[in-house]
């Protein structure tokens, strides 16, 4: 039996840098080529990672990004057009939270970058609906860390078998199941609805 329900943040409720929205943006607004754009931050990846383990800033990734690129952009410009993609709700799934909230313990476990969440939780109230959320700048672990999701499991004090996980990654559902946690890849609202009928949840 089902207690607790942990959900991923970007691309499962909200939109977010790691996805495709990004890229068409800083083509339209400064020329920049969307293939381009990705390869690039393939190439800082491991930086993108320390920024979410909060080891970083994000002026500090702005500026690596940047760096040697011929882009008519500078840091401050990279850091506005983030965040004009920045929290767009995921359709769908905000709905689906609000119904399980009262019947589960409900969880916000995200990678993500303190100054984004910032901006986010000031312009998003429905982010409270969480009894807890647990960011990777605050532990200063990703999902895809071995440990992360026994440290939440300890830091909550619940039974890994009484939890489901709900991420859009395969690698951190696998990764939480190492741990006896279940899961469900987020592909749509729809698809999840359809997934938590089957396991009674809604």
């Amino acid at each position: 039996m089902f207690k607790n329900i942990i959900f991923d943040l970007s691309e499962v409720i909200i939109s977010g840098y790691v996805g495709a929205g990004v890229g068409p943006l800083m083509q339209k607004k400064y020329g920049i080529p969307i293939k381009e754009f990705k390869e690039r931050k393939r190439e800082k990846n491991e930086l993108f990672l320390a920024l979410m383990r909060g080891n970083l800033k994000e002026e500090e990734y702005g500026k690596e990004v940047l760096e040697g690129m011929k882009w008519n952009i500078t840091v401050d410009d990279f850091k506005t057009t983030i965040r004009e993609y920045l929290n767009q709700p995921v359709e769908g799934t905000m709905e689906i939270v609000k119904q399980l909230k009262g019947k589960y313990q409900l969880i916000l476990l995200s990678d993500h970058v303190r100054e984004w969440m910032s901006y986010i939780e000031a312009r998003n109230q429905d982010i409270d609906i969480f009894d807890k959320k647990i960011f990777s700048y605050e532990i200063g672990m990703l999902k895809s860390d071995k440990q992360t999701f026994k440290k939440v499991l300890n830091q909550m004090q619940i039974v890994a078998e009484e939890t489901l996980f709900i991420d859009d990654n395969e690698e951190n559902i696998k990764r939480a199941q190492e741990v006896g946690i279940h899961g469900i890849v987020f592909q749509n609202a729809e698809q999840l609805r359809k997934d938590l009928c089957l396991l009674n949840i809604i």
